[in-house]
């Protein structure tokens, strides 16, 4: 009898013990969905924000790619045509290139290439024909396959040397005071 007393009583107190852990460890369960819950919303608006910069982005390389195809049909700079028209694909795709450059390196050239792709299927191959006969830096900026060198490949492809930088300063400053 005292034997089955003991047995009972021990089972008892390892019943409360184990009572209380589960009650513990509900609570941490459920402070973890708290937190999960607010993690997902944080990240929710973290992408929108996001998707709403690589857009805004896109607008002004687009009125900037504009504007150095107007500078180069009015001054007839047949060279900085074929330019733009080489870094049009890129430029009209830039939210996308950059909501994938987002997700990590690597990604650059492959989304890239599917973006020229849709236009013209030799596009690409000309778009790195032409950033590999240019300068180091332009090159520098594609090698690394970043969403950094995508920002930065896609300022120095709109950005032109000496007199038409000029014109295009100029052009920006006439249009910001209308």
């Amino acid at each position: 009898m005292f034997f089955v007393s003991v047995i009972t009583i021990v089972f008892v107190f390892i019943s409360i013990y184990f009572f209380f852990r589960a009650e513990k460890l509900q609570r941490k369960l459920i402070t973890q969905q708290r937190e999960s819950s607010s993690t997902r919303k944080e990240n929710k608006v973290l992408v929108e924000s996001m998707t709403l910069v690589a857009t805004r982005e896109q607008e002004f390389a687009k009125a900037r790619l504009k504007r150095l195809i107007a500078y180069a049909k009015a001054n007839e700079h047949e060279q900085l045509l074929i330019h733009t028209e080489l870094i049009t694909p890129l430029i009209n795709n830039y939210s996308i290139i950059f909501q994938e450059c987002l997700k990590g390196k690597g990604r650059l050239k492959a989304i890239s290439q599917k973006c020229f792709e849709n236009q013209d299927s030799s596009a690409y191959k000309k778009f790195v024909a032409m950033l590999v006969t240019s300068n180091k830096q332009l090159k520098r900026y594609w090698s690394s396959d970043s969403l950094n060198g995508f920002l930065f490949l896609v300022e120095a492809l709109l950005t032109v040397d000496g007199d038409c930088a000029h014109a295009l300063v100029i052009d920006q400053k006439s249009s910001c005071l209308s």
